[in-house]
């Protein structure tokens, strides 16, 4: 039996939402789909009180029990005088290690064939009846082995899908995605950026040193793609976003 891991993240500004009753049972219950377990990881919210949810089995992780040996245990440089020039300091919410442990933290603690690793404000907005994004993920993880994590929808076109079932792109966002545990597990997250290429659009330098950054360039280096389902599986990024009454009308608020 294929088992799934969902993770989701929160740093203090979020954490009142995410564990206000109801949240969490309503971003797992969007996906559809049986996980075989919950993980909420708490970056940098140790001593933040917070209501404990009741609604559904998961186990929360605290990021400072894994910082900073979680980084050295896949073998990415702290002291990197690169990400150093181009990010914001420590205390800035933008920090890379800040977008790099979360998934790091996952990896080390899933026990699962599969991860859906997925941002606290984020939520399925339409699904395919009958058939779970993550069913159709994982349909697609194990039939194209040159595609490495695969998300629902994020409303872009399907004009250039260069697979019948998704589009494909090395762009990657790290909102909301599936991939398989172990095979990730094996990214080198710690290629040198050099600046000769640049994702589509320019973003901040920021995103290059995050872990978005660092899994594009391991699949540009690799030929491996990050595969877009059609909007028959759509999601939102709620930002800023309210506990509870997401949608209202069939509209994201």
């Amino acid at each position: 039996m294929t088992t799934v891991t969902f993770a989701t993240f929160c740093y203090g500004p979020h954490l009142a939402k995410l564990h206000a009753a109801g949240v969490l049972a309503e971003m797992i219950g969007s996906h559809d789909y049986g996980f075989s377990e919950v993980l909420v990881i708490h970056q940098r919210c140790r001593g933040i009180p917070y209501r404990p949810i009741v609604e559904i089995p998961h186990r929360v992780i605290e990021s400072e029990d894994y910082y900073p040996q979680i980084f050295g245990r896949f073998g990415i440089d702290l002291d990197n005088p690169i990400s150093t020039r181009d990010c914001h300091n420590p205390g800035w919410h933008w920090w890379w290690p800040n977008h790099v442990q979360n998934h790091l933290i996952v990896l080390e603690e899933a026990r699962s064939d599969y991860v859906v690793f997925s941002d606290c404000d984020c939520l399925i907005i339409n699904s395919q009846p009958g058939k779970s994004w993550i069913e159709e993920g994982i349909s697609i993880l194990e039939r194209y082995p040159n595609i490495l994590i695969v998300g629902p929808s994020d409303g872009g076109s399907m004009a250039e899908a260069r697979i019948p079932e998704a589009r494909l792109t090395q762009n990657v966002s790290q909102q909301l995605f599936i991939a398989n545990l172990e095979r990730f597990k094996t990214v080198d997250f710690d290629i040198p950026w050099n600046w000769k290429k640049l994702m589509p659009g320019g973003p901040m330098a920021e995103v290059y040193h995050m872990l978005e950054g660092r899994i594009w360039r391991y699949m540009d280096r690799h030929d491996l793609w990050r595969a877009i389902l059609p909007d028959s599986w759509r999601y939102w990024h709620y930002n800023p976003w309210e506990p509870r009454g997401w949608i209202e009308a069939g509209k994201p608020i």
